[in-house]
């Protein structure tokens, strides 16, 4: 499921896997049941595992400013 606001360009996302609000996805894949909390930026090359859980703002690659 991709939530309101979230961008996937890309991307592949497994069955069951959730894409959290304003998360934006580029090149990346997301395995079975994988959980990306909101407000995420996950960039070219990133796999996440099947099942896994990345907290809501928890992983960002552009700054701040």
């Amino acid at each position: 499921m991709i939530e309101p606001g979230a961008v996937v360009t890309d991307s592949l996302i497994g069955n069951r896997a959730r894409v959290g609000q304003r998360s934006v996805l580029t090149g990346t894949v997301i395995g079975d049941g994988a959980v990306i909390g909101a407000d995420n930026e996950l960039r070219e090359g990133v796999r996440v595992w099947c099942d896994a859980r990345i907290p809501a703002g928890a992983v960002r690659f552009s700054s701040d400013t």
